[in-house]
């Protein structure tokens, strides 16, 4: 029977872990994509106490103290999560079954998909959903950003200092970006804005060679020879699993009171997949701090009962 079982392996769940074990609680750390979102980025210029730090020693960091601790940690995807009678849990993964006194969701968000024929054929072959992780490969290339809010606009700005040429390629008739990003992009000779403008199809053959577009307003289509689309269109919470635990919003985050607890007693939650407005590590890590705590004050106050 373990104290806590923390899903999710991104800075929400380390810290959950660091926190736990600093209490004394049996923990164990499962998630199936190592570092989250934080993998996916290149450098990381806004956690305190790093000037600059590359994301996989920062991940490996995060590692190495919740095993120095004592925390377990393991590779794998929760399949099923049951309330026992005793107020516990029991977490399914593919081939194990723990037991557990209370539970910390840390999963993060995912990328949100364009759905569009191609997108998943090139995944990983031209199409990408991190400017900072892959936008190295793409040197005096042309490239497709999809999307006009801060994150597109801000890859887009990115990707111009490495590319030959970058389409900023948005469906609506505003960028919705801050407007100092707004004005920057602008201001770059090699970004041309394409508003009123959707991607229909991405097309190549063993990698990206072109994307057939059109635009809404004139609805007229015509190809782009690109050799990369950064799909930049947001982060979505795949809560259904816990959709019997918890309340969520209108966005399938999960709703959170000041010491992260959700409807359910014993289940916490942390981190970007919560209602928190704003989506950054040290957010995420402030909020694992507080579950953690209070899931270890939540099983002292029952242990009295």
């Amino acid at each position: 029977m373990y104290d806590t079982i923390i899903i999710g392996a991104g800075p929400a769940g380390y810290t959950a872990g660091i926190y736990a074990a600093r209490r004394e609680m049996k923990a164990l750390i499962i998630g199936k994509e190592p570092g989250g979102q934080v993998a996916m980025a290149s450098e990381i210029e806004n956690y305190p106490g790093f000037k600059s730090i590359n994301s996989y020693e920062l991940v490996l960091k995060f590692q190495e103290q919740v095993k120095a601790l004592g925390v377990e940690i393991k590779n794998s995807e929760v399949k099923e999560i049951v309330k026992l009678e005793n107020d516990s849990f029991e977490i399914k993964t593919g081939l194990e079954v723990f037991k557990t006194k209370t539970v910390i969701i840390a999963i993060g968000l995912s990328p949100r998909r364009l759905a569009i024929k191609g997108e998943q054929e090139f995944a990983g072959k031209g199409v990408s959903y991190c400017a900072n992780c892959d936008g190295p490969f793409y040197k005096n290339k042309i490239i497709a950003v999809v999307g006009g809010g801060n994150a597109a606009v801000d890859a887009a700005e990115l990707l111009s200092k490495i590319g030959q040429k970058v389409y900023l390629i948005h469906r609506s008739e505003k960028l919705t970006a801050f407007n100092v990003l707004v004005d920057e992009v602008k201001s770059r000779e090699n970004i041309d804005i394409l508003l009123n403008t959707e991607i229909k199809e991405i097309i190549g053959s063993k990698n990206v060679k072109k994307v057939q577009i059109i635009n809404n307003e004139k609805h007229k289509e015509k190809f782009l020879d690109v050799d990369g689309v950064f799909v930049e269109i947001g982060r979505i919470a795949h809560t259904d699993l816990i959709e019997n635990f918890v309340e969520r919003d209108n966005r399938m985050q999960i709703k959170v009171d000041e010491k992260c607890r959700t409807k359910t007693k014993g289940m916490f939650a942390c981190g970007d997949v919560t209602n928190v407005p704003f989506k950054q590590i040290t957010t995420a890590v402030g909020q694992a701090t507080i579950a953690a705590l209070a899931a270890y004050q939540y099983i002292q106050l029952k242990d009295k009962e």
